[in-house]
């Protein structure tokens, strides 16, 4: 039931990616992208290292670097956020990633109510002294489903207001079934379309990631789909020997997720059985994507900052080795200084397998690549704006005895969510010879409440035929289309998608909304 409509002349919602220094990398080779973070013995970033400084071995063999990097913190221009009228949402801050992305989660399904006060008065400690043009994301783990309580900003009013949506929280029944593994690819799902390395400040009450520096140094890891990962840590969860995180292993690795743990128990008098083991599993959680790991303090504000403003001091070193088999083995990768006297963190190895061996994605290659083919553009996503309007109890009921909606339920309240994508990012799936192009564009809405379940999902699949003469001439010509969604009342939040069903090319975005009656009804 969606209405849709050719709108041309409108603006585009952003432009390209801003460009970055680049290097140049062999895309016809497997390329392995390490992330190697430098400190002094006080906790310092060390800057200014060269290429030369650097040592990299792959299973004992020497490597030498087809790309080397320096990043730093306050390099670039301060990220600026978004701001729109109420009701309109874009994914269009994509198009011009922040220059370090720092990622709070908010675990609160292994942190009591207790520490969860105090972690709430750490956090908006820390935000009131986040400097300006920080950018940072928020997420929510209170269930089996992680929330995106509010994404990329430096608005501190809205930063404090997602923490407290976030706390405090009372514990589920069904949080005892969430894994950390589920919670990870939640969020590398969200974060496909951030170019570069993402740094994840995880607030935890203990850690049951059970990832290793060496898988192999314990049981042994096969090859597993997202859900049979998730499904054996639950499983295991407990038991002896650690579950099958292959895939995760891989996916961290592909998107560049570096783990900080921050232990939010802060200093613990009396220690729980298993205390000690929880933070050695924090240790490796860490080591073994690049990150560092927090525990032990009441400081939890300033564990944050440190975090935040060093993690974006980093060297980023490429290397293709000749020597793979696809064989599923785990290689190990070994970083050395020529100086000794540092601190080095990076992810300490992959899978030699297939997939592998291909070229580096889309987001990978903006961020450290040139003189190589044109991208595919069928992998960057589609820029996506979203109206979203509540419609008036009039208008609803005639739209319901028309058969246009369903009636909501006494409970409910009826939006419309109003979609515009560019014309440019679609692919017909046919032009006739009258120069007349068939699109066929997907949208979904899924809404969940504030424990991560599910209260309502709504698809569509429409079809318009435009002018290509015309698309070509006003390449920022929109389509819209409208879908109809009906929330209970109260706070929702929103996972929206759009699909090009020829192309399989994608937008996604992550919303919240208050779904209460309009004071002027």
């Amino acid at each position: 039931m969606g209405m849709l409509c050719f709108l041309l002349g409108a603006s585009a919602e952003g432009q390209s990616a801003t460009t970055q220094s680049a290097v140049t990398l062999n895309v016809n080779v497997r390329v392995v992208l390490i992330d190697v973070t430098v400190t002094d013995s006080h906790g310092n970033p060390v800057q200014g290292l060269k290429e030369g400084d650097f040592q990299v071995f792959d299973d004992g063999r020497p490597e030498k670097l087809n790309a080397f990097k320096e990043h730093t913190s306050h390099s670039g221009t301060l990220f600026e956020s978004a701001v729109g009228p109420a009701g309109v949402f874009t994914n269009g801050g994509m198009l011009h990633p922040p220059p370090v992305a720092n990622v709070i989660l908010i675990d609160t399904t292994t942190i009591d109510l207790t520490d969860q006060m105090y972690l709430y008065q750490q956090l908006m400690q820390f935000v009131r002294k986040l400097r300006a043009g920080t950018p940072v994301a928020i997420y929510s783990r209170a269930g089996q489903m992680t929330l995106l309580l509010q994404g990329f900003t430096s608005d501190h009013a809205l930063l404090r207001k997602a923490i407290q949506r976030a706390i405090p929280h009372v514990q589920q029944p069904e949080a005892q079934f969430a894994t950390d593994a589920e919670t990870l690819e939640q969020i590398a799902d969200t974060l496909i379309q951030v170019p570069g390395r993402k740094n994840i400040l995880w607030f935890t009450g203990g850690s049951k990631l059970f990832l290793q520096a060496d898988p192999n140094a314990s049981a042994s890891v096969v090859s597993a789909s997202p859900l049979a990962a998730a499904a054996t840590e639950g499983a295991m969860a407990g038991a002896v020997g650690q579950p099958d995180l292959h895939y995760l292993y891989d996916l961290l690795e592909k998107e560049r997720i570096a783990l900080y743990p921050i232990d939010a128990r802060g200093q613990v008098s009396n220690p729980s059985q298993g205390y000690a083991a929880q933070q050695e599993q924090m240790d490796q959680d860490a080591e073994a994507t690049g990150g560092q790991a927090r525990y032990g303090t009441n400081e939890l504000a300033q564990a944050a900052a440190q975090i935040v403003s060093t993690d974006g001091d980093y060297y980023t070193l490429a290397y293709s080795p000749d020597d793979l088999h696809d064989s599923g083995k785990w290689r190990h990768i070994q970083v050395k200084l020529r100086e000794s006297g540092y601190r080095l963190s990076y992810r300490r190895g992959y899978f030699d397998e297939q997939w592998n061996h291909q070229p580096p994605g889309a987001a990978t290659r903006s961020l450290v690549a040139e003189n190589e083919a044109a991208p595919d553009t069928s992998s960057e996503p589609i820029p996506l704006l979203a109206k979203i309007m509540e419609i008036s109890p009039v208008a609803e009921a005639a739209a319901a005895h028309a058969g246009q909606i369903h009636a909501p339920k006494r409970w409910e309240l009826s939006y419309v969510i109003d979609y515009q994508v560019p014309a440019s990012a679609l692919t017909p799936q046919s032009v006739s010879r009258n120069d007349v192009g068939t699109f066929i564009v997907g949208a979904g809405a899924f809404a969940f409440d504030r424990n991560g379940d599910l209260i309502k999902r709504e698809a569509q699949e429409v079809t318009l035929t435009a002018e290509e003469s015309e698309i070509r001439s006003k390449p920022n010509g929109k389509l819209s289309f409208a879908e109809p969604i009906s929330l209970p009342k109260g706070q929702d939040y929103l996972y929206v998608v759009v699909w090009d069903a020829t192309s399989g090319r994608m937008g996604t975005m992550n919303l919240s909304l208050d779904a209460k009656r309009s004071a002027r009804e």
